[in-house]
């Protein structure tokens, strides 16, 4: 179940598990407040076959929300509520976790994306009040886990890590070898503060012309980025797509992926540049070092250093044969450890512990 109020990664990650699940063995339903930011959640669960349920549009804090949520699962009898937890503190603070479990829900399990997020009091508490009722904490990196124990106080014994998954796009090889042409850097993921459009764009202006940077995705600062390209300071050679769908399709026209982002757990975009066979560039914080083989994969930067950043981008632009290599080693990676019936596979592992 979901409480958020858009779709993004973390609301991805529902779509996929929802969908990669055996029917012979789950009867997966979606439950969320009704928001209307999340109706591309809600028509990609339906279109795999999963029904949907919601609060009718109130939220889970709320006390018409919270009594409507309690009633959906008194009717379904599930036995097991998995709640997805973007952060710590989303979710009403895990209030589905207590209501769900004296609804008569068997077993609660959330997932857990972002436990790096620093924690204030009130929500500490609230928080605290209902993760009692939670049965095990799954979470996407290794690096998770001392978040969860040192900041929240889960006990270490619940927590498993599943790393996340994608359907595998088809991979048609590496690009081929453009000389001295034109090398397309890509930037995927909400236009917000943490994600590091600033960042990149600082590393631009010490890039060679022949470097070109999109940036796919919509946010509360494109005003400002739309800002920065009009005063000319990029030469033109920085472009904002918007928001794109198909995002496999651009990655495979671009060289290099770059994610230059200041708080992030394990981006599914640095999966979808593997298996498409693109090295990538990223900041070596939190999870991404057990996406990214620094030196193998792709090369790994300091967080806010556009001088990491450009240096990164510099030698793997140069050098057309380690951008082949590391892709082809990046696809391999994809192959052994993040496909997502592995993913899916892990997850099961979990519920099948519990029942």
């Amino acid at each position: 179940m979901s409480g958020a109020t858009y779709a993004g990664g973390a609301e991805k990650y529902i779509e996929l598990l929802a969908g990669g699940l055996d029917r012979e063995l789950f009867e997966p339903v979606l439950v969320t407040s009704g928001s209307p930011g999340l109706e591309s959640l809600r028509s990609a669960v339906q279109g795999a076959g999963v029904p949907n349920e919601t609060t009718g549009g109130k939220p889970l804090i709320s006390v018409r929300g919270a009594r409507l949520f309690s009633g959906i699962i008194r009717r379904i009898r599930p036995d097991i509520v998995h709640i997805n937890m973007p952060g710590p503190f989303d979710c009403a603070y895990g209030l589905p976790a207590s209501l769900a479990r004296l609804s008569g829900a068997r077993k609660i399990v959330t997932t857990e994306h972002l436990p790096m997020v620093e924690s204030f009091a009130k929500a500490k508490v609230f928080r605290s009040v209902h993760m009692p009722y939670v049965s095990r904490f799954i979470t996407v990196s290794e690096d998770n886990r001392s978040h969860l124990v040192e900041k929240h106080g889960v006990p270490a014994g619940k927590i498993r890590v599943v790393h996340n998954g994608i359907p595998d796009p088809g991979w048609t090889g590496g690009k081929e070898e453009a000389g001295d042409g034109p090398v397309n850097l890509l930037v995927v993921g909400a236009l917000e503060e943490r994600k590091g459009h600033m960042v990149i764009l600082s590393a631009m202006d010490r890039l060679p012309d022949r470097i070109r940077l999109s940036i796919a995705g919509e946010g509360p600062m494109r005003a400002r980025l739309e800002a920065e390209l009009a005063s000319g300071k990029h030469g033109g050679r920085v472009t904002l797509l918007g928001g794109v769908e198909d995002i496999p399709g651009l990655i495979s026209q671009s060289d290099i992926l770059v994610v230059p982002s200041l708080l992030e757990a394990t981006p599914y975009v640095i999966l979808e540049a593997m298996a498409a066979g693109r090295p990538v560039v990223a900041s070596a914080i939190f999870g991404i070092p057990e996406q990214v083989e620094d030196g193998v994969t792709g090369i790994l930067t300091q967080p806010g250093d556009e001088v990491s950043l450009a240096e990164a981008i510099l030698c793997l632009s140069a050098d057309q044969s380690l951008m082949r290599r590391m892709g082809e080693a990046g696809r391999k990676r994809y192959e052994d450890r993040f496909t997502l019936d592995r993913s899916v596979a892990r997850t099961v592992e979990v519920y099948e512990e519990l029942l």
